[in-house]
C-alpha cells in the first residue's frame, strides 16, 4: 500500500472512531440523583450512566406513564451486577458509593418517568414527609442542583386540597407535580411568572396521594409550601379592589382580592412583573420602589388571576435625619446605622458612606459598622437623592467576651434509617430556652439551632455558627439524637442516613478558637470521653482519632456524655399517655434543671447545680447534678435501665453557666 492511501486508510479510521465515541455518548445519557427523567422504553435495551456524588442507599424509581406495559432494570459497576428489578414503582434499591461510574440498562414498553433518590425522609417516593391535608405550611430548602422533596397528602373529605410554593430565594423556579399511590402522575403545577406554583386537586376520601416539589434549571434555594382545604369550592373569577394604582414615591396601597362566588377558596398569590418597580406581598401590599410601571398579578386556585396595573412616580429628597448620631461598641461588634429621608416616600434611599480615621471601625454599602480598632472615628452618611449629608461619631472600647451557641436535634427519622426519636425538638427548646436566661456580665448567648440536618448540613452549621470567635470566646454545642459506640470511637446517626464520627466533629471543632464546650446527648456518647476501661485517662483515641491515651484539646473542651459505652440515652414523657408533646431526654432535663430551667413548665427555676449559691455553675457541679439527676429519672420511670453522665475533665471548677445581672 503507498503512503499517500496508508494516509487515506487512517483518517477514515480515526473518523470513523470519532463517530463511533459520539455516538456512543449520545446513546448513553447520564442520570442524575433527584432528576426526573422521562424515557420511552423499548425491547432493545436503553443504557444510562450514574454516578452518585454522596454515598447511601438509593432507589431507582419508575413511574408509569402512557402506554406503559411493563419494565425490566438492570444496574451493573463494570461486569458486575449491583441489582437488578422488573414490574414495579420501586424498580431497584443498591448501596451506590460516591465518585464511582454505574451502568443501567432498561427494556421494556412504553413511557416511564424515572428517578433515582436516596432512600432519607422527604427524598424519595417510599419516604414522603407528611402533610396535614386540613392546613399546613412547611419551610424547606432545594440544597443542591437536582434536589427533589416528596409530600404525603391523605383527605378525609372528597373536597379540593389547595397547594401553593412560595420560593424565598431570588431567580427560584419551582415546579411541582401530583402522583397516586400506584406513582401514575395525575397533574403538574401550574408555575407562574415569578417562580412560584398553584396546584389544586378533587382527593377521593382516604386515599394517599404523593407531591413531588423541586426546581427547573437546576435550582436552588429556600421555598414555603402550603396546603389549604378548598371549603366552599373553587372560585370561578378573582375581584381585584383596584385595576389601575397610582404610587408616589415608596408609598404603598393595599390590593384586596374577593374570590367569585362568595365564599369559595382564597388561597392566593401575589407576583409583581417588576420587584424594582413596585413590590408585592402575600397580603396584597404593594409598595413603590422606583419610578416605572409594572403589573401586580393574584392567583388563585381553579387557574383564576386578576391584575392590577401600577405606576410609581418619583418624589424627590428634601432632607437627611440621622437617628443614630453616637455609637458605642466594643471591637468585633456590628451596628446597623439607621437614618430617615425626607418625605419618608422619597423616590431614591439610597445613601453613601465614609468613616475616617481607618483602623476603627468599618462601614459597608447597607450601613453597617463594624468595630475594627479601639478609638474613636467619625462617620458621614451623604443621600444619593440631593446630596444631603450627616455626620456622626462611633467610639470603640475593647472586645468583649462572646458565647455562641448551636443546639442540634435530630427526629424524623426516615423509617429505613431508625426509630422516629419524639423528644428531640423539645430537648433544643428547652436548652435554648434555658441558655436565654443566663447573662454574663451583660453578655447573652448568641444561640443557632438546627433540626433533622445531614451530616453536611450540620458540618456547615457548626462553621456557621462558630464563625468570627476568637480565643477569648466560649462555644457550646449540643447534640442529641440516635448514637453507637463502635470501632473505636463514638458514631452520632443522623435522621437522613448519613453518620457523623467523633474524630470528624473533633476536627470541625479543631477550627473553632476559644474554649468549647460539649454536651453530647445520644447512646454510647460517652465513648467520646473514654471506653469504661479507660476512664481516669480522659480524653481517649475514641474522640482523638490518635492511637494512645491522648486528650482531647486538654484544657481548651470541655465535656458533658449523657451515658457511658454500651448504655443507651433515654427520653421521658411526664404524663400518663407519654405524648411527644411532652417528652425530652433525661439528660437534657438535667441539665436544663441544673442551670434554671424547667422543660416542663417551661419556666425559669432555681439553678439547682449551683451547691454554693454564687449563681455559677461550674462543669463539676453540673456534672455532679445531672449524673443523680438522670438516675432519679430512671427510677422514677420504674426501669432497671443503667444511664451514667460522664464528664472530662473532671473536677473543673471554671465557671460553665452564670445568671448575672446587667450592668446599669
Amino acid at each position: 500500500m503507498s503512503t499517500r492511501k496508508l494516509l487515506i486508510a487512517l483518517t477514515l479510521l480515526c473518523a470513523l472512531l470519532t463517530a463511533t465515541r459520539r455516538f456512543a455518548c449520545a446513546e448513553t445519557p447520564a442520570l442524575t440523583p433527584g432528576e426526573l427523567l422521562a424515557v420511552d422504553l423499548a425491547p432493545d435495551a436503553r443504557v444510562f450512566t450514574l454516578t452518585p456524588t454522596t454515598e447511601g442507599d438509593y432507589t431507582l424509581y419508575a413511574f408509569p406513564a402512557e402506554g406503559y406495559q411493563g419494565v425490566t432494570a438492570r444496574l451493573t459497576q463494570g461486569d458486575t451486577l449491583i441489582a437488578e428489578g422488573a414490574d414495579d414503582v420501586s424498580l431497584l434499591t443498591a448501596a451506590l458509593l460516591p465518585d464511582t461510574p454505574y451502568t443501567l440498562a432498561l427494556t421494556g414498553a412504553g413511557r416511564v418517568f424515572l428517578e433515582l433518590s436516596r432512600r432519607a425522609l422527604s427524598r424519595c417516593f417510599d419516604a414522603p414527609k407528611a402533610l396535614d391535608a386540613a392546613g399546613d405550611t412547611y419551610a424547606k430548602a432545594l440544597v443542591r442542583p437536582g434536589d427533589a422533596h416528596w409530600y404525603a397528602l391523605t383527605a378525609d373529605e372528597r373536597r379540593p386540597i389547595i397547594l401553593t410554593g412560595l420560593p424565598e430565594d431570588p431567580g427560584l423556579r419551582l415546579e411541582a407535580r401530583l402522583f397516586n399511590p400506584s406513582g401514575r402522575l395525575l397533574a403538574e403545577a401550574t408555575t407562574t411568572a415569578g417562580g412560584a406554583f398553584l396546584m389544586d386537586f378533587l382527593p377521593r376520601p382516604g386515599r394517599a396521594y404523593r407531591v413531588r416539589v423541586s426546581a427547573s434549571g437546576r435550582g436552588t434555594g429556600l421555598y414555603a409550601l402550603s396546603v389549604a382545604p378548598g371549603a366552599g369550592g373553587l372560585p370561578e373569577a378573582l375581584l381585584l379592589s383596584d385595576v389601575r394604582v397610582t404610587l408616589r414615591g415608596r408609598q404603598t396601597h393595599t390590593l384586596e382580592a374577593t374570590p367569585i362566588p362568595t365564599g369559595a377558596a382564597d388561597a392566593l398569590l401575589w407576583e409583581s412583573s417588576d420587584d424594582s418597580v413596585v413590590s408585592v406581598t402575600q397580603d396584597g401590599v404593594l409598595t413603590g420602589r422606583r419610578p416605572g410601571t409594572a403589573v401586580v398579578t393574584a392567583y388563585a386556585p381553579g387557574a383564576v388571576r386578576a391584575r392590577c396595573r401600577v405606576e410609581v412616580t418619583r418624589v424627590q429628597a428634601t432632607g437627611l435625619r440621622l437617628i443614630t448620631r453616637r455609637v458605642r461598641m466594643n471591637v468585633g461588634d456590628d451596628v446597623a446605622l439607621e437614618w430617615s429621608v425626607q418625605p419618608e416616600n422619597a423616590s431614591d434611599p439610597r445613601m453613601r458612606f465614609a468613616i475616617a480615621p481607618e483602623g476603627v471601625a468599618t462601614v459597608d454599602d447597607a450601613g453597617v459598622l463594624r468595630a475594627v480598632g479601639e478609638g474613636t472615628a467619625t462617620f458621614t452618611v451623604r443621600a444619593a437623592d440631593g446630596g444631603y449629608e450627616a455626620v456622626g461619631r462611633v467610639y470603640v472600647a475593647p472586645a468583649r467576651k462572646r458565647y455562641r451557641a448551636l443546639l442540634v436535634g435530630e427526629q424524623s427519622y426516615s423509617p429505613d434509617v431508625a426509630p422516629a426519636r419524639p423528644g428531640s425538638a423539645n430537648s433544643v427548646s428547652g436548652m435554648r430556652s434555658m441558655l436565654s436566661e443566663l447573662s454574663f456580665l451583660g453578655a447573652r448567648y448568641e444561640i443557632s439551632t438546627a433540626l433533622d440536618v445531614s451530616r453536611d448540613s450540620l458540618l456547615e452549621a457548626v462553621a456557621r455558627a462558630f464563625d468570627g470567635a476568637t480565643d477569648q470566646d466560649e462555644s457550646l454545642f449540643y447534640l442529641t439524637c440516635h448514637g453507637d459506640y463502635a470501632q473505636g470511637m463514638t458514631v452520632f446517626q443522623l435522621y437522613d442516613g448519613t453518620t457523623l464520627t467523633a474524630p470528624e466533629l473533633r476536627q470541625a471543632l479543631d477550627r473553632v478558637p476559644g474554649s468549647v464546650t460539649l454536651l453530647l446527648d445520644c447512646c454510647g456518647s460517652g465513648g467520646a470521653i473514654g471506653a469504661e476501661a479507660d476512664l481516669l485517662d480522659g480524653i481517649t483515641r475514641a474522640f482523638s482519632g490518635i492511637p494512645g491515651p491522648a486528650r482531647f484539646g486538654e484544657s481548651r473542651y470541655r465535656v458533658l456524655a449523657s451515658a457511658m459505652v454500651g448504655q443507651d440515652s433515654y427520653r421521658l414523657s411526664f404524663d400518663s399517655t407519654a405524648q411527644e408533646t411532652r417528652m425530652a431526654t433525661l439528660f437534657a432535663r438535667a441539665v436544663c434543671e441544673g442551670c434554671g430551667w424547667s422543660i416542663d413548665a417551661a419556666a425559669r427555676r432555681a439553678m439547682r447545680a449551683d451547691i454554693n449559691y454564687d449563681n455559677i455553675v461550674t462543669l463539676d457541679e453540673l456534672y455532679h447534678y445531672a449524673r443523680r439527676r438522670v438516675m432519679w429519672y430512671l427510677s422514677l420511670a420504674h426501669s432497671t435501665q443503667a444511664q451514667t453522665v460522664m464528664v472530662s475533665p473532671e473536677g473543673s471548677t471554671r465557671p460553665l453557666f452564670e445568671r448575672t445581672a446587667a450592668p446599669e
